[in-house]
């Protein structure tokens, strides 16, 4: 896959993350892999191939290591007998507290203020990793496609994103291990 394509499929993802939070009003905890059919037959479009993460594995830290170290690779598995996986996302709602470089962390980082609600994309390849922050702002509310009452979400692209040289968490390393499985 070249550059090119690659990135057509990455700015994809993006905008039909953000399409989807803006029209129901929040993410659904996901990974998704981009890929390609093994099967020869498939044409020749990249498969986008979405894993949406069960509530009662976002409840607690010990179900989200559940999910990540029990259940996420034998899903991995399944997708690599029918594709050639070239990249690994995932989104996420968060939010962010942050502290003046100069400012010494505390012992309870808890007790750092929260400042803002925003939309975080991960996406990890081979050779890269990247991270797109959008701030998130919420207005009002409104009637969606499906006749549901949502927020009205504006998404602006962070000051921090693409600073993000790389992430740490239980949720990041998805493509080494998606090798591996």
């Amino acid at each position: 896959m070249t550059d090119i394509e690659y990135n057509k499929v990455k700015e994809s993802y993006i905008r039909h993350v953000q399409s989807y939070m803006k029209d129901v009003g929040n993410l659904f905890p996901h990974i998704t892999i981009f890929a390609n059919h093994k099967d020869a037959n498939v044409d020749d479009k990249p498969a986008v191939i979405h894993i949406p993460i069960p509530d009662e594995f976002m409840e607690n830290d010990e179900t989200k290591d559940t999910f990540v170290n029990d259940i996420l690779p034998e899903v991995f598995k399944t997708v690599k007998d029918d594709f050639i996986p070239y990249s690994v996302a995932w989104g996420s709602e968060a939010w962010v507290r942050s502290i003046d470089k100069d400012e010494k962390m505390p012992d309870d980082y808890k007790s750092i203020p929260i400042k803002k609600e925003v939309l975080f994309v991960s996406i990890e390849s081979k050779d890269k990793q990247e991270t797109i922050i959008y701030d998130i702002k919420r207005d009002g509310k409104q009637v969606n496609s499906d006749g549901s009452i949502t927020d009205v979400i504006q998404l602006t692209e962070a000051q921090e994103s693409g600073m993000v040289n790389a992430t740490e968490g239980r949720f990041s390393g998805l493509f080494k291990m998606l090798e591996k499985a």
